[in-house]
């Protein structure tokens, strides 16, 4: 089953992804425009009963749901919006490993393609991820989606603001296997990004029997087909070993040759192999076939990836507004935000506002942003302290790291 033909048309749109992915560059919609906007489902199925549900209202809410044998319905396993969000789904292998299995199963959802793009959302790195194996599968995927417009940079933009938004190494996950073997994750501490999942330890609403259900399927149809009887052959196995090394690519067709002359079967991987899409699309079915750990070829294939090494920083502005114009507080974050852009050191926005009453009436008397920098931290503050040095700002305002309440210097360098 193919990607539902209403989602398909509306992914084609030149506003889906930036809606999707609740990009501060959307088209601003308007509460009429969102009533009238449509829902769209689409299943993912891996075949065995089990499929992944996903449901989309561009720019207000994604929600993702798993089918099993035995469930009556989907149940839910994470949300998305702007408001109350859910949406700590899974550690990326397991997304990865689905993207697999489904691709597998369908052979018009190729990995990494729309699956990967539309579910990364519901995916989070964890102390186990290794950023080598999959920068790669996601630019891919949102090259696939979105060809030439994911920006210059050494990855494109979509994945470096998953990264930005997913990124839950070192803030105190900890995985837990619950007494009937099913695992959960918590967050020992409030450093970085909070978690926010209904797969916990206490929760009485994550599936987890249809979930670890779901997984264990996956698993076993991926490695099954290191089991076909063609991969034993001398030529497959020879061309297939020559596939293994960091120029293996080169070595496709020959290994398509072998495959095809020893009857091997699988349309969706001969495809792969023979005809990909994009060169991580061979890389996954090599890896497939040769029974490797998910990921162990993408690294070696294609290097360290450029995000090695980046680090992000959420920080909190504090912008007194009373006695100024309107428009001050709007101008700010604008200037603000293009800074930090032309020095590919993050973003800046609008996060909310405080009103005090006064003689009968409310007045607005600061403006909160949400900064983002990236990898930088100290040019990153000297950006922002320069832009407010420019509105007469810099003495006023209050510089924090999100949900702390240390306040950081705004100084400029001597």
């Amino acid at each position: 089953m193919p990607l539902d033909d209403a989602l398909a048309a509306r992914m084609a749109g030149p506003d889906f992804w930036p809606l999707y992915l609740f990009d501060d560059d959307a088209p601003d919609v308007r509460d009429d425009d969102a009533e009238d906007e449509e829902a769209y489902i689409t299943r993912f199925p891996t075949g065995g009963g089990f499929a992944l549900v996903l449901d989309v209202t561009p720019a207000e809410y994604v929600d993702l749901d798993v089918e099993a044998p035995g469930l009556p319905e989907p149940a839910n396993v994470g949300w998305d919006d702007q408001a109350h969000f859910h949406p700590h789904v899974m550690p990326w292998r397991e997304l990865d490993l689905l993207c697999r299995a489904v691709a597998l199963h369908d052979a018009e959802l190729r990995h990494p393609g729309p699956m990967l793009a539309l579910l990364c959302r519901f995916a989070f790195l964890d102390e186990n991820d290794d950023l080598d194996t999959i920068t790669p599968l996601v630019d891919a995927a949102f090259e696939s989606m979105r060809p030439g417009a994911g920006g210059t940079g050494r990855v494109r933009e979509e994945t470096r603001e998953w990264f930005d938004l997913r990124d839950l190494r070192g803030t105190g996950l900890a995985w837990t296997t619950l007494a009937d073997g099913y695992d959960a994750v918590d967050q020992d501490s409030t450093d970085g990004l909070p978690l926010y999942s209904l797969r916990t330890p206490s929760s009485e609403k994550f599936p987890f029997a249809a979930w670890s259900a779901l997984l264990t399927y996956a698993r076993e149809r991926t490695a099954a087909m290191a089991a076909a009887p063609a991969l034993v052959e001398p030529a497959v196995r020879g061309a297939l070993d020559r596939c293994l090394a960091a120029d293996g690519h080169e070595h496709l067709p020959a290994l398509a040759d072998a495959l095809t002359a020893a009857g091997f079967a699988d349309p969706v991987l001969l495809r792969a192999v023979g005809d990909p899409m994009d060169r991580t699309e061979a890389c996954w079915a090599v890896e497939t076939l040769a029974g490797l750990p998910q990921g162990e070829l993408v690294a070696r294939w294609f290097g360290p990836s450029p995000l090695s090494g980046s680090q992000s920083w959420r920080l909190s502005l504090t912008l007194p507004v009373k006695g100024r114009p309107e428009r001050f507080g709007p101008q700010v974050a604008g200037e603000l935000n293009a800074a930090l852009q032309e020095a590919d050191l993050g973003t800046a926005e609008l996060g909310g506002s405080t009103l005090q009453p006064e003689q009968g009436s409310y007045v607005l008397v600061e403006h909160h942003l949400a900064i983002l920098i990236r990898d930088d931290l100290a040019r990153g503050v000297e950006v922002a302290s320069r832009v407010l040095r420019t509105f007469s700002a810099a003495d006023t305002a209050t510089l924090r790291h999100r949900g702390k309440l240390d306040i950081i210097p705004l100084h400029l360098p001597t």
